[in-house]
């Protein structure tokens, strides 16, 4: 998983797969089939894994609201690595956008997965009083989505975090 995420799909090579599992190329092939099905399991593992965490740390949050602007700030997160790796979902989006038919299935479920714990967050946030119920949770949940992906796309870029900062205050503000 940390492969692809890092590399991409197309640019991870088999020498890499193999390299990085400690398998052998009949053992690779035995137990995933092909380099699409290995893939596939790392990008669900990714995830399925991250969508269980944001659920975890949103019950775990003070607020709604804090959850949401957690989120946001783990943006910085990436954008201190040397190397900033993005969000995989974005990755696989831009590498495979939908020519694949095996891998855009994925990355709707996966957008979906995302959004319902946005989603959720809007309606705990809005049922509390903490936000304005004057936009369903389903598009604030979009627009969280939407923001999350292009600030992970411009930490990659290496935009200064001053700037990425700016942004999330200003998505903050417009949530409130």
């Amino acid at each position: 998983m940390q492969l692809f995420w890092s590399q991409g799909y197309e640019a991870t090579s088999l020498q890499d797969l193999l390299q990085v599992t400690g398998l052998s190329k009949s053992s690779l092939y035995e137990s995933f089939g092909n380099k699409q099905s290995l893939f596939t399991a790392a990008f669900t593992r990714y995830f399925d894994s991250r969508a269980r965490q944001m659920r975890e740390r949103l019950e775990q949050a003070e607020s709604p609201l804090a959850f949401i602007h957690d989120c946001l700030l783990s943006v910085l997160d990436d954008a201190q690595q040397n190397k900033p790796r993005g969000c995989m979902l974005v990755n696989v989006a831009n590498e495979f956008s939908t020519g694949d038919p095996v891998v855009q299935p994925l990355i709707e479920l996966a957008t979906r997965r995302f959004r319902q714990v946005f989603e959720l967050a809007f309606e705990l946030a809005q049922a509390r009083g903490e936000q304005s119920t004057s936009q369903p949770p389903a598009v604030l949940a979009l627009y969280m989505h939407c923001a999350m992906s292009g600030l992970r796309t411009q930490a990659k870029s290496g935009i200064a975090q001053k700037d990425l900062l700016t942004v999330i205050e200003l998505v903050m503000a417009n949530l409130r």
